[in-house]
């Protein structure tokens, strides 16, 4: 790991790129509901699941507070899924994930996306955390390109819908490469998943990416915020929680950029805080009343 580090700073300092941007926000990622809010005092923003998740009244105000919304998959064997069946609407399945690939130009899928931001906001979330918009454009890039082509454009117009729809919440988009210069301008944080480390999800084992890699993504990144210079990038990574020294340096390498990092663990369903970090950045007292969403 000292070996690819020593070889990215060096590609890093050879870039005439300015990486000077506002200080990192601290944010985190938590897919469950059993740890208090209160364990989230001092952080920028935090990603709670839209089903699964603590009472979070008293951070409001303090911390932006997103629900995860799949745009890309439909989860479970629910009714949605059936739904989609009948429309034809399903294009594969995530076996890891149980899981299945959705056409987002179908109509029935945009009404429940919709339908599913607008339950977030009832709830009060301050907005929403897009994911899974990779899986559909992928599955439809293995049949043609056209096919392909077509499912970016039904990712940019749904994104384009929901902000239409719910112009004051705050929106981010986890990757979506292809089209994140394009909707850029209609969100507020763009998410780089897995952009410094490849974390096999089937066995748990991580390992850092090529440098090449790393500044593919930078510069894709860098490409949207050119778009949208105010757009903030957040980024996620799994490591083993218990090499401290190797969460550090990955905290360090995306800071270098200028983005917000966090790492944890690929289920996401344990907060897990930045290694000498407090978990309570600021002398505020410690939030109660939560005792509503």
């Amino acid at each position: 790991m000292r070996k690819w580090l020593a070889l990215l700073l060096c590609c890093m300092g050879c870039s005439s790129q300015s990486t000077q941007h506002a200080s990192a926000d601290r944010w985190a990622i938590y897919y469950d509901k059993d740890i208090p809010a209160a364990s989230f005092k001092g952080y920028d923003l935090v990603v709670f699941d839209r089903i699964y998740y603590p009472k979070f009244k008293a951070l409001k105000g303090k911390t932006v507070v997103l629900a995860y919304v799949s745009i890309g998959e439909v989860h479970g064997d629910g009714p949605e899924k059936e739904l989609l069946l009948g429309k034809e609407a399903l294009r594969g399945e995530q076996a890891h994930w149980g899981s299945h690939i959705v056409d987002m130009s179908s109509p029935e899928w945009r009404r429940m996306v919709l339908a599913q931001v607008g339950d977030a906001v009832k709830k009060g979330f301050d907005g929403v955390m897009l994911d899974t918009v990779d899986s559909a454009i992928y599955a439809a890039s293995q049949k043609s390109v056209k096919e392909e082509k077509t499912a970016q454009k039904a990712a940019i117009a749904m994104i384009r819908d929901i902000r239409k729809q719910y112009p004051h919440i705050k929106l981010m988009l986890n990757r979506g490469f292809a089209i994140l210069p394009e909707v850029a301008p209609k969100l507020d944080y763009a998410l780089a998943e897995s952009t410094l480390v490849q974390t096999d999800i089937s066995t748990g084992q991580s390992k850092l990416f090529p440098p090449k890699s790393y500044q593919l993504a930078i510069g894709r990144l860098e490409a949207a915020r050119e778009m949208s210079p105010s757009l903030k990038i957040y980024t996620l990574d799994y490591w083993n929680q218990d090499d401290v020294q190797g969460i550090q340096n990955i905290y360090a390498m995306h800071r270098a950029q200028g983005f917000s990092p966090y790492v944890s663990t690929p289920d996401l369903r344990q907060f897990t805080p930045e290694p000498g970090k407090t978990r309570h950045a600021s002398n505020e007292p410690e939030l109660v009343g939560d005792s509503d969403a």
